[in-house]
């Protein structure tokens, strides 16, 4: 009984003491690939460079109603991935591609928040996961596809940090940007390009958020 009441008291302190809401992001993408070779020819030769995507999905924010602290959940379609060219002509290598990959992808950030009347301004950072839900790797020179083949679960998934900041209009609007830095090593996924000893996912995102 007294951990009943004590519950209740907890619950209703957590309602009164936080302001949420939840919102629907989407956003650009901005995504590479930062891939690590051991043969020094192969690194010289072979390029990867930017590959621009989609963000879409919901965001649920809490924030404590006396301070700017608050912390966000969200739940994400995010496409990763890299275009890529080989200079060198390496035999069975795809010379000019692009790989897409799509994750549903968690991220866990700690906020702030400054308020100036209706206009605020926000900084966050946390750590994501993600899970692989397909991929592809295409030959743009051929006009062919691969699709990314998965050993096992653990080739599915990726996780990393991130942080960002953005500006906030009428409490309800959000524009905004993030950095996200991979740190699993995706690298077993790779189709029809040279084997790097590491690759991760990095991505740059410009993002508009609607809270309800």
């Amino acid at each position: 009984m007294k951990c009943k009441f004590f519950g209740f008291i907890i619950m209703l302190f957590c309602v009164s003491g936080l302001y949420a809401q939840l919102g629907i992001k989407a956003g650009v993408n901005i995504a590479n690939e930062m891939n690590t070779y051991s043969i020094s020819d192969i690194k010289a030769g072979f390029n990867s460079s930017n590959l621009t995507g989609y963000q879409i999905g919901l965001v649920y924010q809490c924030n404590f109603k006396k301070t700017g602290l608050g912390f966000e959940i969200g739940a994400l379609l995010s496409q990763k991935g890299s275009t890529f060219s080989d200079s060198l002509n390496i035999s069975q290598v795809i010379k000019q591609g692009y790989r897409e990959l799509n994750y549903l992808e968690i991220p866990l950030n700690l906020r702030y928040r400054l308020k100036f009347g209706l206009i605020g301004i926000y900084g966050f950072g946390g750590i994501y996961g993600g899970y692989e839900l397909s991929g592809k790797t295409v030959d743009e020179i051929t006009n062919n596809f691969q699709n990314v083949t998965y050993p096992g679960f653990q080739n599915h998934l990726d996780y990393g940090y991130n942080f960002g900041a953005g500006i906030e209009l009428f409490k309800k609007i959000q524009l905004g940007a993030t950095f996200s830095q991979g740190l699993k090593n995706t690298s077993s996924t790779i189709v029809g390009l040279p084997m790097p000893a590491k690759t991760t996912n990095k991505v740059v995102s410009v993002n508009l958020v609607y809270l309800f």
